[in-house]
């Protein structure tokens, strides 16, 4: 693995944020609402022109390699091959390092993918739209996840929070106010997101007259959520976060240590904790009162993240 990643001082670089889902995850399959936000946890991509395309990874090494045979059927294959497509004849050498949570719901694999797009959009001498970038992630998205909802790549490029419902986003305006922070814990648990989204929809439909009402439930529960978010209600907006995680344990998607860590935050002042994603592992996020978060970090065993809100989504840095 490349432990160290030196960046010249020519090259180009450019960082998106990771996400987190607050609101209405697995309901959002059967076309209900969700929340989703950019943090402040980022992927950066830097890029300088080689005689082959590649990709290396602080965090994983090398990850792709044309000439190499590394990576084929990637979503960096896809990303190279639409920005050809796009006119650039150039070669480049990228490095990916990124502080986001791997494998864990926090979209690491869309916020390097636009990272990089933009970086080597600009290295091309292209216009690195948001639009264009976007779509060009969620090209790479297919190739990693198959079928995505679009909000990883969505968040990564654009910032901010979004109420999406059906493969339709709409960006929420607010300020995220200074004396509130999302604490995000990593369970260490990688799970198939797909598995557990097969065996959530798998219960709906053997058990659809008990399951309407939580789905009913998770609906109004989203659209509560929004009205406290425009109207800066924070302090109860948590309530509503312990709320849906119970309707997440209800469709069997909590696990033994999420519980012992999502009560473990609750008994030290947390306004609201839960699930954020997939579950059965992934990541545990956790609003607090800034004040509060003193000291809760070193109660824990696991690898913690303090965010907030990133509003401006995918930047260029140098």
């Amino acid at each position: 693995m490349y432990k160290t990643i030196t960046v010249g001082i020519n090259m180009i670089c450019s960082k998106a944020p990771g996400k987190i889902i607050l609101f209405g995850e697995h309901f959002v399959v059967k076309g209900l609402p969700g929340i989703g936000m950019a943090v402040s946890s980022y992927a950066k991509a830097c890029v300088e022109e080689s005689d082959k395309n590649t990709v290396l990874s602080k965090q994983l090494g090398l990850v792709y390699d044309e000439a190499g045979g590394v990576g084929f059927g990637s979503g960096f294959e896809v990303i190279f091959k639409l920005i050809a497509s796009m006119g650039c004849s150039k070669r480049a050498r990228a490095y990916i390092d990124s502080s986001i949570f791997m494998g864990s719901g926090m979209g690491s694999s869309a916020a390097s993918s636009v990272a990089l797009i933009h970086a080597l959009m600009r290295f091309c001498g292209l216009d690195p739209s948001k639009e264009v970038v976007s779509r060009i992630a969620f090209e790479a998205e297919k190739a990693v996840h198959g079928k995505p909802s679009g909000i990883d790549n969505t968040l990564a490029t654009y910032g901010g929070l979004l109420y999406y419902r059906s493969g339709v986003f709409e960006r929420i305006d607010i300020k995220w106010p200074e004396e509130y922070s999302l604490l995000v814990v990593n369970t260490g648990i990688h799970r198939e997101t797909g598995v557990v989204v097969k065996e959530v929809l798998d219960l709906y439909e053997r058990r659809r007259e008990v399951l309407e009402h939580i789905y009913r439930a998770a609906e109004e529960l989203v659209n509560q959520a929004l009205a406290m978010l425009r109207r800066g209600d924070f302090e109860n907006l948590g309530e509503l976060m312990n709320i849906n995680q119970g309707l997440l344990y209800t469709v069997n998607v909590s696990c033994p240590k999420c519980e012992e860590i999502i009560w473990l935050l609750r008994r030290n002042k947390a306004l609201g904790v839960k699930l954020s994603g997939a579950g059965r592992g992934g990541i545990i996020i956790a609003l607090y009162r800034k004040k509060d978060l003193e000291g809760v970090r070193q109660l824990l065993k696991e690898e913690s993240l303090v965010v907030s809100l990133d509003e401006q989504g995918v930047l260029s840095i140098s």
